[in-house]
């Protein structure tokens, strides 16, 4: 049974990376990993350094270096605070470890979560610390949802997390069932994927503990429209899975959170796919933590001239600059549209595939509209709009956001 909500649009076309292994990369020319109000340095800057060298914390959580060269201090970048680490030309990686030597059924959910944050391991999907997370739904939580849908049609890093990593993704997955005390845990993919949803089964079968869900091939697959494809939920604005017992996760943040307890060492890269038809190879890669876009764009080739990378998603993504952020999953390079806006038909598509079950035509004849706090700013409406109407720029306007 292929699952569904309410709205949403379907992609023109799928991504070609799905057949491509995900590449390491392990040196770059520096890393910015950022620095929250709390943020303290442990080391002095100038510091030479290794991978997996401690340099701080920040939020919580101890920072570790991704990359071996010379620490350079929290700096201020583009309006926010980094830990910045430059590349030196040299290799090589702190051998410390602490693998964890229990058995799973002999750990308590302080154990995990706090692996969780001496290992610094992070969660895209809401830009917060994972150890976080798991104090959050501790003992409330009867699912778990492993999110594997991609954050944009033409990204496969979620796919290929599945296909690579399955035995960790389903490690993980029972990390966080003894964790939040849940009773099962579902991996959730579009219907096509089915060589993902064969490699995790691979690794369990056990029915009472493990499902999988097969979901429309549509987008935006966020919180809410997870919780009513899978559960028949609808979340209040600002509720969240958890309110409901459910803690939705990505893979990533599953995989790392096994493989830091298994080998004992600190998270140190992310995944991401670098697609769209303004770069010059297309690729999934395994990257250090907070590698610059200025590095990516390198690995890749470059851009065209006419493109810009957007972080997530084409409908709904922002711009990407700096360094990668923790809550950056693809990076899609897309080329400038000259699309002319025209007026509106009145033709409805726009509240047709809209998640929130939204009116966003009301945007041009009305001056205060109270729905647009509920709107998820997904972009639904824009891309299907025949009109090219800028919906979500009115949108934000109306709301008093200047932002492009």
């Amino acid at each position: 049974m292929i699952l569904s909500f309410p709205g949403g649009v379907k992609p023109q076309e799928r991504t070609r990376l799905g057949k491509s292994n995900t590449e390491i990369i392990r040196t770059c020319s520096a890393i910015c990993l950022a620095a929250e109000g709390d943020a303290v340095a442990l080391i002095a800057a100038g510091t030479p350094v290794l991978r997996a060298t401690l340099l701080g914390e920040s939020g919580g959580m101890p920072v570790y270096s991704s990359i071996a060269g010379d620490f350079r201090g929290i700096m201020e970048l583009e309006g926010r605070n980094y830990f910045v680490v430059t590349s030196n030309g040299s290799e090589g990686e702190e051998q410390t470890r602490f693998p964890e030597q229990r058995a799973i059924t002999e750990l308590t959910s302080g154990d995990i979560a706090e692996s969780a944050r001496r290992f610094a391991v992070y969660e895209p999907r809401y830009s917060l610390p994972l150890f976080k997370l798991i104090e959050e739904a501790s003992g409330k939580c009867r699912r778990i949802v492993i999110d594997c849908t991609e954050t944009d049609p033409l990204s496969a890093i979620n796919y290929r997390l599945c296909i690579e990593h399955a035995h960790e993704l389903v490690g993980g997955a029972k990390l966080l069932l003894r964790a939040t005390g849940a009773l099962k845990c579902v991996f959730a993919a579009e219907h096509y994927r089915k060589n993902a949803f064969a490699s995790i089964l691979k690794y369990e079968t056990d029915e009472k503990l493990f499902a999988i869900a097969e979901l429309e091939e549509k987008y935006p697959y966020g919180d809410r429209a997870i919780m009513e494809s899978l559960y028949l939920k609808t979340l209040a604005q600002n509720e969240r899975p958890t309110d409901h017992g459910v803690l939705v996760i990505s893979p990533e943040a599953a995989i790392a959170l096994y493989t830091s307890m298994r080998d004992g060492v600190p998270t140190l890269d992310r995944y991401i796919s670098v697609c769209g038809n303004g770069v010059n190879k297309q690729r999934n890669l395994r990257v250090p933590r907070g590698i610059t876009i200025h590095d990516i764009k390198e690995l890749c080739g470059g851009l065209e001239s006419d493109a810009s990378l957007i972080e997530n998603s084409l409908l709904c993504g922002k711009r990407a600059s700096g360094a990668l952020s923790d809550a950056t999953r693809a990076l899609i390079a897309a080329k400038k549209e000259n699309r002319i806006a025209s007026e509106c038909t009145s033709c409805g598509l726009c509240a047709e595939v809209c998640p929130m079950r939204l009116l966003p035509l009301d945007i041009l004849s009305e001056d205060k509209l109270a729905w647009t706090k509920s709107c998820i700013s997904c972009g639904a409406c824009e891309y299907i709009c025949p009109s090219a109407i800028p919906l979500l720029r009115l949108i934000d306007r109306k709301r008093g956001k200047t932002e492009d």
